[in-house]
């Protein structure tokens, strides 16, 4: 009985390469967008959180002075917070809503939420999508204020 000779097979690699170079490429591109969305995130917070800190401007100081308790005028509060977000790094984002509330120890919050919008670089090329929302909120917190919220 004659054994069979093994197939020659040395040109395989050759048309398996076309398709490891266009799977390296789609991963590439992933890494590439989703490095991007990932740092801008974090600065998105950094920003809301920096705004959500000057909004706190917004404090009726005088209210204060009166005994009437903590009193942020949320127009105001609105307005210093565009403007920080304005002058920062992340200029294109733009602020959703501006919020006045109580956390469960009874401390006056602030929190801004910023929206931004991320042309995507390399996921246009593999498939259609070209833009992702990020919303990010940060919140600053009036220390103090559980004691002048009364008995």
């Amino acid at each position: 009985m004659r054994q069979k000779r093994p197939l020659h097979d040395s040109g395989t690699v050759l048309l398996m390469f076309p398709a490891a170079v266009l799977i390296m490429f789609v991963l590439g591109a992933i890494v590439v967008d989703v490095g991007l969305t990932q740092v801008r995130a974090r600065e998105l917070h950094a920003v809301a959180d920096s705004a959500a800190n000057d909004a706190l401007a917004a404090l009726d100081i005088d209210a204060l002075r009166r005994g009437d308790g903590i009193v942020i005028d949320l127009a105001a509060a609105r307005a210093t917070a565009e403007a920080a977000v304005a002058g920062g790094p992340l200029s294109s984002a733009s602020v959703e809503f501006v919020n006045v509330s109580t956390d469960t120890v009874g401390r006056t919050v602030i929190a801004v939420t910023l929206e931004l919008h991320i042309d995507l670089v390399m996921a246009p090329a593999v498939g259609d999508l070209t833009e992702v929302t990020l919303r990010r909120t940060g919140r600053a917190t009036v220390l103090g204020s559980e004691l002048l919220a009364g008995p």
